[in-house]
């Protein structure tokens, strides 16, 4: 997060301390100090953006947050989410894959005590088990989507004869080979480590992987194209009561159950199990999601 200039860093310093004190108006004055020092720091405009946004100064955070992204146009530090919040933009169709990359490169140390202790994570348990009600037994070849550090690998290990992974973060990645659960691990995009499969998958999981794409319609195609007739695709979601998806102010999407079965039917499949659940905890709050299993459709 350095500037390269000392006297910004410092200041900079200052500003985090305003904000963890709610003076927000002051911290994006100090942070604004700080860019005159350093005017080409891409994580200082977006946090001088941050500041004004909690300022509740919305057009000075919106021409910040653009700023920003002239400096990051890859948008490692999610401002276009931001801008839709602030109804600047309208909702994405996903969230930037350097933005997801850099979240959980960040997190991946304490991601699974972060899950599992303070967001009572339970997204592989229900997930497997919803795999099991449609089909018990075991599966030759397993592929997991945005497979993170292994959680959900753990969960479906033993019924899997092989078993893959990808996630877009390489920090993450690294937490998986540690464990040992997969037979192949990547970093990389969800899509094209699908499309580099030389052979079928007669299960393919994404476990609280696809709250951070919006528009699911092209991934389900890619999955269907991956998959045996045979084959399952299980997911989890965090439901959205209308619509077909929502960005909400955790960064994160919200799907419709309408709108699960319309890409599901698009993409060839049929709707094995779609059931209420809740995976996480969010501020002590349930989170309200779905767990799926997609299947073949016939014809």
């Amino acid at each position: 997060m350095s500037s390269g200039n000392l006297t910004a860093d410092r200041r900079f310093a200052m500003a985090q301390t305003l904000r963890a004190e709610g003076d927000f108006a002051a911290a994006a004055d100090v942070i604004s100090q700080a860019l005159e020092l350093a005017p080409t720091w891409a994580e200082g405009r977006f946090a001088f953006a941050e500041s004004l946004a909690d300022a509740s100064q919305q057009e000075a955070a919106v021409a910040a947050y653009q700023a920003y992204l002239a400096l990051d146009p890859a948008d490692s530090m999610g401002a276009a989410a931001r801008l839709t919040l602030l109804g600047a933009n309208p909702v994405p169709a996903e969230l930037p894959a350097a933005y997801i990359a850099r979240l959980f490169d960040e997190y991946a140390p304490r991601f699974d005590s972060a899950l599992t202790e303070r967001l009572a994570y339970r997204g592989p348990e229900i997930l497997k088990e919803a795999i099991s009600r449609v089909r018990p037994g075991r599966f030759s070849r397993v592929f997991d989507l945005g497979c993170g550090t292994g959680l959900s690998g753990a969960a479906v290990r033993d019924a899997a004869d092989w078993l893959g992974g990808v996630d877009l973060s390489a920090a993450m990645v690294r937490q998986a080979v540690g464990k040992g659960l997969y037979d192949h691990l990547e970093a990389g995009d969800m899509a094209a480590a699908l499309r580099a499969l030389h052979t079928p998958c007669d299960l393919i999981i994404a476990a609280d992987v696809l709250v951070y794409i919006g528009e699911l319609a092209p991934l389900f195609t890619v999955v269907r194209r991956q998959l045996t007739p045979s084959g399952l695709f299980a997911f989890t979601v965090q439901r959205a009561d209308k619509g077909d998806y929502t960005l909400g102010r955790e960064q994160r999407y919200s799907h419709s159950r309408a709108y699960i079965a319309r890409c599901a039917e698009g993409a060839g499949f049929k709707v094995a199990l779609l059931e209420d659940v809740v995976t996480r905890q969010e501020a002590g709050k349930s989170v309200p999601g779905m767990a799926i299993v997609l299947t073949w459709r016939a014809g």
